[in-house]
Parts: structure tokens; C-alpha cells; sequence
């Protein structure tokens, strides 16, 4: 009999966490599921904890190609109807798939059923509410939001079959390196609404290294890459040049205004310029990029004035 969901985990040298893992998937109250994972050519100890499990998994083998690749290689041996993905480092609420399956059942028309997060690091949860920190999150037809704020974790998605018999599987081109999940979500939202469950099902791990900001250029240029080929190849977005445009200020705005605030003035100087080529009329870019030369001191005494002036703002008591 064919499982309902089957589950897929791309893991590379998961030693540390690959366990803990998969006993959030074998502790949901849904149970029919299969458990695949793609073990892409680890050189540490998971597949010696993999054996572990053996009789609970199908074990499959990558030559190290990327989660992408072996995502695929986990869709092209999966059987189910529903499709779940979840990172090997991450963890599953006991209820998750219960609550994405009931959706499913009750909207037939959804092709991805996703869910809200919460963030967390060796010293215990971070981030209570990933949807807490942005504007309501709609359900429906998302792709002109979606390609502004990729709000789908890939461990919290639910795919149906016939969304990846449609379009095809995840980009393995340079192109979508690091945001081959982003490309799927925004290729398949191109087609079908998107089903968000404002609860958190998932908790996300956040390493350390997450917050480099050593290769932000490279993340940068990586993105709007991205944003060019969604322009190029998906029919709803050719004719939104102006949107386009858009999408592509905010982001170089957003790591510009970032870098401003951080005091890094000089990459700062760089993505608001950028940010003035995608909209040459933006007051707020102007402003920042003005106020980048002014001298450091000043800068950071300016800074931490406004900030003694929102914490006199929030004491305030109301008359």
C-alpha cells in the first residue's frame, strides 16, 4: 500500500543532529508516512547512525551533488501523494503533519501547504514566531509576495505530486545555488495557491556560521541572478518588469540599510547605490547613502540618541 506522505532529508556529515531528527519524524501523530534519506556522501559518523534506523528508512546514496540534487534523487524513489521535506539539522512538532494533512484533505486545490517557525541554537529557542516578525502572511495565489520575502521553509513544506509533474524538480544550476528551495516555491506558486498554517509546526536551527557576513556581496548578487531568471522564465512575471525592478530595490535596500545600521559604511554605500539604479527616485536610499559620509562619530552619536529616544518613548507613561 502506498504511504500518504513521504517524507525526504538530504543530510551531509550530520553526525550531530541526524538522530534527533528523525525521532521528530517518528514521533508525529500521523503515521503514514515513509521516510527517505539521501545520505550525499557524508565522511563523518551518519551513516554509521543511519544504521541505526535502518529498518525505519530507505537509505539512498549521493556523490556529494548538493540538498538539491539529493531532494531529487529522494522524489524520483518517493511514493507518496504528499511530499514533506525537512534538513537534517532541523526538527518536526509532533502535530505537523497532521495539521498539513487535514489541510490537504479539506483544500485539494493547494499546492503547497506550509507552516509558521520558530528559530533556535545550542542555547535554546530565538525566534518564537518567524511570522510574528512580518506583515500578515497570506493563503492563495502568493507569487508576487512570495518573490519579495521566501517565507516557505523548506522543512516546514508539504508539496503535492502533481506540483513537481508540472514543474519539473529542483534547479540544480549555479543559478539557484543556496536558493533552490526559493526557485521551487516561486515556480510551483506561478501555478497553484499556497496554504499558510500560522502555527509553529517546525523549529529551525540556526548555526553560528548563519550570520557570516563575510560573502554578503555573493549572497547579494546571488539573489538578483535569481530574480533575473524568474523574469526570463516564468510567464506570470516577463511582463512585470516594473514589479521586478522593485523586488530588486528592496533587496539590495534591505542588506544596505542593514550594513548603514551596522556602521559598515562603505559596503553599505555600495548596495544603496545599486538599490538607486533599480529605483533612482527613492527618498529613503537617497537619505542613507547622503548620511554614509558623514563623519563616524557623528554617525554613532546619532545613533545612540535615537535610541535613548525610543527607550524615553516606550517609558513613557500615558496621561
Amino acid at each position: 500500500m502506498m504511504p500518504r506522505v513521504s517524507v525526504i532529508i538530504p543530510v551531509y556529515n550530520g553526525q550531530e543532529y541526524i538522530a534527533a531528527t528523525l525521532r521528530s519524524v517518528f514521533e508525529q501523530t500521523f503515521l503514514d508516512f515513509e521516510v527517505i534519506v539521501v545520505d550525499d556522501g557524508s565522511t563523518d559518523r551518519t551513516e554509521g547512525i543511519l544504521e541505526k534506523f535502518q529498518d525505519k528508512i530507505i537509505l539512498l546514496k549521493n556523490n556529494h551533488k548538493g540538498p538539491a540534487s539529493s531532494r531529487n534523487l529522494g522524489l524520483e524513489a518517493s511514493r507518496g501523494s504528499l511530499v514533506a521535506f525537512l534538513d537534517s539539522d532541523d526538527l518536526w512538532l509532533r502535530h505537523k503533519l497532521e495539521r498539513q494533512v487535514s489541510i490537504a484533505d479539506s483544500h485539494p486545490e493547494y499546492g503547497i501547504i506550509t507552516t509558521d517557525i520558530a528559530k533556535f541554537d545550542s542555547t535554546g529557542i530565538t525566534v518564537p514566531s518567524c511570522s510574528a516578525l512580518r506583515p500578515p502572511i497570506p493563503s492563495g495565489y502568493v507569487l508576487e509576495k512570495l518573490i519579495f520575502d521566501n517565507w516557505i521553509a523548506t522543512s516546514g513544506a508539504m508539496v503535492r505530486r502533481e506540483c513537481f509533474e508540472k514543474v519539473g524538480k529542483f534547479s540544480t544550476d549555479t543559478i539557484a545555488l543556496g536558493r533552490d528551495d526559493w526557485n521551487m516555491w516561486v515556480r510551483i506558486a506561478a501555478d497553484y495557491p499556497v496554504y499558510y498554517i500560522d502555527e509553529v509546526l517546525v523549529h529551525y536551527r540556526v548555526h553560528p556560521e548563519s550570520f557570516s557576513h563575510q560573502n554578503q556581496e555573493n549572497i547579494l548578487a546571488g539573489w538578483l541572478a535569481q530574480l533575473d531568471w524568474f523574469e526570463a522564465t516564468i510567464p506570470q512575471l516577463r511582463a512585470r518588469h516594473k514589479l521586478m525592478q522593485e523586488v530588486r530595490f528592496q533587496f539590495c535596500w534591505g542588506m544596505g540599510w542593514d550594513n548603514f545600521r551596522s556602521l559598515d559604511l562603505e559596503p553599505a554605500r555600495r548596495k544603496l547605490r545599486q538599490a538607486l539604479r533599480y529605483s533612482p527616485s527613492s527618498a529613503k536610499a537617497w537619505t542613507a547613502l547622503g548620511s554614509s559620509y558623514l563623519p563616524v562619530g557623528m554617525l554613532r552619536l546619532l545613533k545612540s540618541t535615537a535610541k535613548a529616544a525610543r527607550r524615553t518613548l516606550i517609558s513613557k507613561p500615558k496621561s
